[in-house]
């Protein structure tokens, strides 16, 4: 039962409490796994063991076992127990289920098990009122006409007087600024502003209020916010691979830039979806903002490294065509993928036609494990051409230096050739070492780690442990005198606590014995010697000897070593060093052999298949199957080598036949046809030496250039690769970085999809041609050119204006970021599942007015803002309340608590830290970088003043302000953040740095000021932080608690100066974590 006590967590990590009500879940993500999985045996057609699984009742009911769902308790449900493979009863029988559909099973059935009930297909669906184009009502006439100031008022006022009620008398000036402000820019008003504003008495000075926050850059910062919670914006990709997306910021960027120039509506929305394809840029920047845009659809999360290349494709399609309907038609179409829609009339054909316009798309550069995004180079023609002579030149360094080393490598494999037997041998000897088995001596002359008389290697504190900082740069090394009696072996031993502590090479005198072995590096210490290992056996003068441990950059981490002699003559193990320099070879070429010699152990057609029968005393050429074996008829060596020159002489043959070969080949045609027209061997003629041919030739084999070959380079060489690598070093440092952002394009393979049944690549139906959601009646929808992807013409037809809910998602979308609610609560779902609106004239009203005004945003702020439903107070009003207690009908302004970002900004605002730099990145991580938890989650500062917004949104690694202050799932669409009271939002405004920071600044700033006496600071703070002078009383408060806090600082500090400090800033802190200050009224 362990692992159903994991599950749930699992589940609720992978599928997001917030992504979907009850219904829509269980259709996307439980109905197909029972349709695939078990109503072959479970359906009313063939219900073994009595169960069925098609409808609810039937779940409730359970088979012969008794019920199989308990609903909200997944642990007492008999199918979770039974598809988890927990007890005696597993099913399917045929395997397991996958953990995310297990997961989903859970959480389906912790929600209640949820059922999404059949709905009649109507004639009438398609009537249902959302999917008619919005038709502009007339204005109601009220009775109150001196209230309304604005049509919308006569709207709200008509269904206030229809129930009997009345609006709330209007708010005070210093609440309507304090609103404002937030609502537009998500910034307090300055004390200055708030002042001018109380004296300015003229009729429109609200409406010059307004105007001048719409044209401030930090209208944009705070409205452009509120889309990216639409569009699930994130710098990485989270899921599977958490990759960074380091230009995503630049959507952002967009995003901000055009709520603040006001871009009209059905532009900015064509722009995401078909930027790369809209006509009549008039230049480069044009282009780059347009191209920039497309990274609407690159956004999503990813599963990157799925092994289906087409199932990755298709999740992809999936995602951004469920995306674009939640976010301009407040529509769910992802259910669809897998059957016809339960609720909206989205048949599964109608999906698909959409899919083969998004599947026609580039949005990847492959789809490899892990896949790449594909991403928009934003420079002109000039700087791309620019871009690539300079990468020319890098390849033409490049190019030399490997024609240089191809020419060195070539000399070294040449001479390793001719010592084809010298490298059986030695390779043989490794062989025979590898079978002797060291234990750590019980004791010797020990050396503490950090004991060496010379190098470069940091000490720890704890017990002389050598440790290197992981960003420190080598080479490191650290020199040991040793002396000893007598000369002979020496096993070396390393005690080190943990695995994996690293590798160094082992000098003696100057010379290499051991390469990369300083310490115990992935294996386990022996148990039952204290942490000892035998690292190898060094060869000692008598007397004094220097050992050195050296590495290119991390050096290995360890306690202590100790040098014991072994016994003259003992048969002990040799490096590869060792026995290089005794038999006269490379050891680079003689780790490739010995390499070569285990894979060909044993093997009966390997032509080395002789050289082991020789070692066990079996014959040559019993058992061998390779042609190579009539060169060893009749042959009986006496020595291993004699049976090594026998070798030597047959590679020598083979190389120099391949050697005619490769002449006469150079002297062939050189016309393409006739080439083609003579038949190249592949090898050589003879079958009996072309085994040995191979081995010598074989791109992988052992005479290939070994990684470490350029130190057996000749010292002019050397030198002259290591100036051409600083050369090409210093051209790749210079390389322009071109500017780029995430994006999509047109695909090469324009193409129509066959519907996926239950959603599955595997099962296919008919092909449906590239179009749109025939229920949706947006007049005559434009044809799709056969050679085109349909994106164009897509985002034309949700841009009309007789598109049905384009305007009427995007004007409700702005009045419930006005109000804290929608006039369509459930905003990104304007389908049968979704809440009617509570005022359609007026929704429908203000969708046609929006149009009307060019599709212009700050139009609608206007409208909305100089009206007297906004200017209302929150006042209370008790029958009001009861007859409307939701406040459905707006008979007065609702309280609400800001937001993560503006509570963020107002802290550093009203304490005079934030930092109004526009745009950009803090994000430290390269493109593509997998993401860490760091001490800078997320690979960022965000203790920065920066504004909000520009902090890195990452996926999986959010910032501990934002999980606290119900900042939406960024791989979900969500027009509506929920808002809720816990323990860490309080811990955040008590003890976050940024908040420390910020008062302890805002209190330096209040006692500097020599012209205020204390009351007179408390003043300055309550205008600062709450935009209203303090009362006495709270003036009172206010010195009692500074007073007490200083004095209950006295026994922890002395100085009179930094309690009265620290007092004040508590109070500031106080004062910020206060509902007044979260809250606006």
């Amino acid at each position: 039962m362990r692992l159903l006590a994991v599950v749930p967590l699992f589940a609720a990590c992978v599928f997001p409490a917030l992504a979907e009500d009850g219904a829509d879940f269980f259709e996307k993500n439980v109905r197909p796994v029972f349709a695939r999985q078990c109503q072959a045996c479970h359906s009313a057609a063939a219900a073994m063991g009595g169960f069925v699984v098609e409808s609810r009742d039937a779940l409730l009911k359970g088979g012969a076992r008794g019920p199989a769902v308990v609903p909200g308790k997944p642990q007492e449900s008999l199918l979770l127990q039974a598809v988890a493979h927990g007890g005696d009863l597993k099913m399917p029988p045929s395997g397991k289920l996958k953990d995310a559909e297990i997961a989903a099973i859970t959480q389906w059935i912790g929600m209640g098990a949820p059922w999404g009930a059949p709905v009649e297909k109507k004639a009438t669906t398609k009537a249902f009122w959302a999917f008619q184009p919005p038709r502009k009502p007339a204005v109601p006439e009220v009775k109150n006409a001196a209230w309304v100031q604005s049509p919308v008022d006569a709207f709200i006022l008509s269904a206030l007087e229809a129930k009997g009620l009345s609006p709330a008398p209007a708010a005070d000036k210093r609440t309507l600024i304090r609103r404002v402000t937030f609502d537009l820019t998500g910034l307090p008003p300055t004390p200055e502003e708030v002042r001018a504003f109380l004296d300015d008495s003229r009729p429109d000075a609200f409406a010059r209020v307004v105007d001048r926050l719409l044209a401030s850059p930090r209208y944009g910062e705070r409205w452009g916010r509120h889309w990216l919670d639409v569009a699930r914006y994130a710098d990485s990709n989270g899921l599977d691979e958490n990759l960074v997306y380091r230009h995503a910021f630049r959507y952002r960027d967009y995003v901000i830039a055009a709520f603040n120039k006001d871009k009209p509506y059905d532009l900015f929305v064509k722009e995401q979806l078909a930027g790369d394809l809209l006509p009549g840029p008039a230049g480069d920047e044009e282009w780059f903002e347009r191209w920039t845009a497309t990274g609407f659809l690159s956004l999503g999360a990813k599963m990157l490294a799925e092994d289906d290349p087409v199932k990755m494709q298709m999740d992809i399609v999936d995602e951004q065509l469920d995306t674009m309907a939640r976010t301009f038609m407040g529509l769910t179409a992802g259910c669809a993928r897998c059957h016809d829609h339960k609720f909206d009339p989205i048949p599964q054909a109608d999906y698909y036609a959409m899919a083969g316009i998004f599947k026609s798309s580039k949005t990847m550069e492959n789809f490899n494990v892990v896949a790449r995004w594909h991403e928009h180079v934003l420079a002109s023609k000039e700087q791309r051409e620019a871009l690539q002579a300079h990468l020319d030149r890098v390849e033409e360094k490049t190019k030399e230096i490997g024609r240089i080393s191809g020419g060195e490598n070539q000399r070294l494999a040449t001479a390793a050739r001719a010592q084809v037997g010298q490298y059986l041998l030695a390779g043989a000897d490794l062989l025979r070492y590898q079978k002797i088995e060291l234990k750590p001596a019980a004791g010797g002359q020990r050396r503490d780690a950090g004991s060496f008389e010379r190098g470069n290697v940091p000490k720890t504190l704890e017990r002389g442990k050598t440790n290197v900082p992981a960003d420190a740069k080598g080479p490191f090394f650290a020199e040991y005198e040793v002396s000893v009696s007598a000369a002979g072996d020496y096993q070396i031993d390393m005690l080190e606590e943990e695995t994996g502590g690293g590798t160094a090479d082992v000098w003696v005198n100057g010379v290499l014995e051991i390469r990369g072995q300083g310490a115990v590096s992935n294996r386990q210490a022996s148990p039952d010697a204290g942490g000892w290992s035998v690292t190898g056996v060094l060869p000692l003068a008598q007397g004094k000897n220097t050992i050195r441990l050296e590495h290119a950059s991390r050096f290995p981490y360890f306690e202590a070593m100790q040098l014991s002699p072994l016994a003259p003559g003992a048969d002990a193990p040799r490096s590869p060093e060792q026995v290089a320099r005794r038999y006269g070879v490379n050891p680079g070429y003689l780790a490739q052999w010995v390499a070569e010699m285990q894979r060909a152990q044993g093997a009966p057609h390997s032509v080395m298949y002789p050289l082991f029968a020789y070692e066990e005393k079996r014959p040559l050429l019993a058992g061998w199957t390779s042609p190579a074996a009539a060169h060893f008829q009749g042959f009986q060596p006496k020595t291993r080598e004699e049976l090594a020159a026998r070798y030597q002489q047959l590679f020598d043959e083979a190389d120099r036949l391949w050697q005619e070969v490769k002449k006469a080949r150079e002297a062939e045609p050189k016309d393409k046809k006739a080439r083609n027209a003579i038949k190249q061997e592949e090898g050589l003629s003879d079958a009996t030496l072309e085994p040995f041919r191979e081995i010598s030739y074989a791109a992988a084999g052992p005479f290939r250039a070994p990684r470490d070959a350029r130190q057996y380079y000749t010292e002019d060489i050397r030198a002259t690769l290591t100036r051409l690598d600083t050369e090409k070093k210093a051209l790749e440092d210079a390389t322009p970085d071109l500017p780029k952002a995430m994006g999509i394009r047109e695909g090469t393979e324009i193409a129509d999809v066959p519907i996926h049944l239950r959603g599955s690549h595997w099962t296919l139906g008919e092909t449906v041609p590239r179009g749109f959601f025939r229920a949706v009646a947006a007049g005559s929808a434009p044809a799709i050119p056969a050679n085109a992807s349909g994106r164009l013409q897509l985002a034309e037809w949700l841009a009309s204006p007789d598109h049905p809910l384009t305007s009427r998602v995007m004007a409700n979308r702005i009045w419930r970021w006005h109000f804290g609610r929608g006039i369509v609560p459930s905003v990104d779902n304007f389908g049968r599942l979704g809440e009617p609106p509570t005022n359609q004239p007026l929704l429908d009203w203000l969708a046609v007015r929006f149009v009307e005004e060019g599709w212009s945003v700050k139009q609608m702020h206007r409208l909305i803002l100089l009206s007297s439903t906004y200017q209302m107070s929150s006042a209370h009003d008790a029958r009001a309340a009861e007859a409307d207690p939701e406040n459905t009908l707006l008979w007065r302004m609702n309280r609400r608590r800001l937001e993560a970002e503006a509570i963020r900004d107002a802290i550093t605002s009203v304490t005079g830290q934030i930092d109004l730099t526009a745009g950009g990145t803090i994000l430290d991580y390269k493109d593509r970088q997998y993401v860490s938890n760091t001490a800078k989650r997320g690979g960022a500062d965000y203790d920065l003043p920066r504004r909000t917004v520009y902090l890195p949104v990452v996926r999986s690694s959010m910032y501990e302000m934002f999980q606290a202050f119900d900042l939406p799932d960024p791989a979900t669409p969500n027009g509506d953040r929920n808002s809720t009271v816990i323990a860490p939002q309080a811990l955040f405004m008590m003890n976050a740095t940024l908040v420390l920071d910020s008062t302890e600044a805002m209190a330096r700033d209040l006692l500097a000021r020599a012209d205020l006496d204390d009351a007179g600071r408390i003043r300055e703070t309550y205008e600062r932080a709450l935009a209203r002078p303090p009362a006495a009383r709270d003036i009172d408060r206010a010195l009692t608690f500074i007073a007490r806090v200083a004095a209950a600082r006295e026994a922890d500090e002395a100085d009179p100066a930094k309690r009265r400090l620290f007092a004040w800033q508590s109070f500031c802190k106080a004062l910020l974590a206060s509902n007044e200050f979260v809250y606006v009224n």
